[in-house]
């Protein structure tokens, strides 16, 4: 852009050249002496070349200042967000309503599960480009899922449900519900036998026989807990929920003790990268971090205000977080600070996101939708 203006202003100098050349040349041959009006020319003309070059440093500063509140490079280099087919396919929809998902696990780089409202369970294994519909045999909605391995999985939703899978998803088994329980939120199973889920009224539940019995644990507060997390050993895990609740696991989620979190925000989601580095992620863009395994939890600025419902911890450095109006930030210093990404849809409610490698991610929510991060897709 800036050549553009430098042969403007060339223009600008040629022009004035022969102005004055002729208007000389004018004196000396006819007695004519430069008037008024030929110096206003003159002037204006420049007076515009400067405002347009002006304009086009305002233009460039200001581009570069709208592309790093919106930066899909941050985390994966030049992967970008696209949306993938809906789920299920809109001729499958019973309903007039379109599916909720409300959680989604990535077993793998291919193979995805996704559960939500009506009983509705999705598995993938082609990294996302298409979800098959399992059958859950319920129509309760179903609000997290847990997956041991490949095969043995979990989901629990309204009412205290538990289903059970053994054989990758081709079916689900309805297991005993959890008494007196409105809604389960979050699940996580170490192994096919050891499983933790918690619910409303400080709910905290446990397993060691995969879900045919539950008994429930003391988990240090009557508060809501929305979601939990456990390191990759299985021996430290947290638990958030409403009011700013935090809680936490030395021994393996055999006992629970209330951590101070600093903030009355609601959290909806919490992970961790390993026995230090934590997140958790709330209302109004609420989002805390910790470096010491939830010892000091401090607040850091989002950038967002919409809800994050859930985040997740690729490793010590890259994360990303999901919530309401399509929200997706992303960050690359451990969460001390985070970027707005771009994602083309018009107020999707975002409730969860995952990640096998800085290139390749899912995230999950409203309306059947499902957003994959990666590479751009091939032009037909």
């Amino acid at each position: 852009m800036l050549r553009n203006f430098n042969g403007l202003f060339h223009h600008y100098g040629t022009l004035t050249r022969h102005l004055a050349f002729s208007l000389s040349a004018g004196s000396r041959t006819h007695g004519m002496r430069p008037t008024p009006l030929h110096r206003g020319l003159i002037l204006q003309f420049g007076i515009v070349c400067i405002a347009l070059l002006l304009m086009a440093v305002g233009c460039s500063s200001g581009g570069a200042s709208e592309s790093s509140d919106t930066n899909n490079d941050t985390v994966g280099g030049s992967s970008e967000w696209r949306l993938l087919p809906q789920f299920p396919p809109r001729e499958q929809v019973i309903s007039r309503r379109l599916l909720g998902i409300n959680d989604l696990e990535m077993v793998d780089a291919n193979t995805i599960w996704i559960v939500g409202t009506d009983g509705a369970i999705g598995k993938t294994t082609d990294s996302g480009e298409a979800f098959i519909v399992q059958k859950s045999g319920t129509a309760i909605s179903l609000s997290s899922t847990s997956f041991a391995d490949l095969s043995t999985g979990y989901a629990v939703g309204t009412a205290g449900t538990v289903l059970k899978t053994t054989d990758s998803g081709e079916t689900w088994n309805i297991l005993p519900r959890i008494a007196g329980v409105f809604n389960l939120e979050g699940v996580h199973f170490t192994d096919a036998e050891n499983g933790w889920t918690v619910s409303d009224s400080g709910g905290m539940y446990r397993t060691t026989n995969g879900g045919e019995s539950w008994a429930r644990l003391d988990s240090a507060t009557s508060k809501d807990l929305m979601d939990i997390a456990f390191t990759s050993g299985g021996g430290l895990a947290w638990a958030v929920g409403y009011d700013g609740a935090v809680v936490h696991s030395t021994n393996g989620g055999k006992t629970w003790k209330a951590q101070i979190s600093g903030t009355a925000s609601h959290l909806f989601g919490v992970g961790f990268a390993n026995a230090d580095i934590g997140i958790a992620v709330g209302s109004d863009g609420a989002i805390l971090r910790t470096e010491n395994g939830g010892e000091l939890w401090s607040a850091v600025e989002s950038g967002v205000e919409e809800d994050l419902f859930g985040v997740f911890l690729l490793d010590e450095l890259n994360g990303w977080a999901v919530g309401a109006r399509s929200t997706v930030i992303a960050t690359t210093d451990g969460g001390n600070s985070w970027t707005k990404q771009d994602i083309t849809a018009s107020g999707d409610s975002l409730k969860s996101v995952m990640f096998f490698s800085p290139t390749n991610g899912i995230a999950a929510g409203s309306g059947g939708r499902v957003w994959k991060f990666g590479p751009p897709a091939p032009e037909n």
